[in-house]
């Protein structure tokens, strides 16, 4: 029997514990040093720190998220296996700490070994009056990048020179379907419609 599920559910997420749920006691919050692999599960802290955010404010999926300001700017960064020539699309949740006052958040994220390999791209979030701990106003952004590699490297790191630093949530990367497979998704899904159809025509007779 086929079913049709919804395009949402084709992608599968290759990143590791995107929403940062795996990982040490994160507490109201818990400040990691540069340099960590191991607090939380898939990530590893890049210079200076962070703060890795439990109860203190909204996240933006699950309970947990991070600012990417601790003492001082600081960032993530994971590496995923990926297909030479494949296209990948990114999605993050981006905010900002709402205790610096009102403000813009910038966030470097890069592709490669570090934080100054690959093409840096630079995104931001304005925080207003109507941001406060409990309506962080979290926005969401994609990107795309086509892999040069078998295993790519994506870092998302701080600008900010202060310790009320970009809040971050809610990461994944997905493989683009190629036009060949997307057609191959269609006819699947029109032939699983037509079978319900040609149910729905079957008339029971009685013996």
């Amino acid at each position: 029997m086929f079913a049709a599920a919804p395009a949402a559910n084709a992608a599968t997420n290759l990143i590791q514990n995107g929403s940062f749920e795996d990982g040490v006691d994160a507490g109201v919050f818990t400040t990691l040093a540069g340099g960590d692999s191991t607090s939380i599960t898939g990530w590893t802290v890049l210079p200076y720190s962070i703060d890795y955010v439990g109860s203190y404010w909204q996240a933006s999926d699950g309970v947990r998220s991070l600012d990417l300001s601790g003492n001082a700017k600081g960032g993530v960064s994971q590496t995923i296996a990926t297909i030479l020539g494949q296209k990948y699309t990114v999605s993050f949740d981006l905010a900002g700490n709402p205790d610096g006052g009102y403000d813009t958040k910038f966030m470097v994220t890069t592709l490669g070994n570090g934080v100054g390999g690959g093409a840096a791209e630079i995104y931001t979030f304005d925080v207003g009056p109507g941001n406060t701990r409990d309506n962080m106003g979290w926005t969401t952004f994609t990107y795309s990048f086509t892999a040069t590699s078998a295993s790519t490297t994506l870092n998302f790191a701080s600008a900010e020179n202060s310790a009320y630093g970009p809040a971050l949530d809610n990461v994944s990367v997905s493989a683009v379907p190629e036009p060949a497979t997307w057609a191959m998704m269609i006819v699947g899904f029109g032939a699983a419609g037509a079978m319900v159809r040609n149910r729905r025509k079957l008339v029971p007779t009685v013996a």
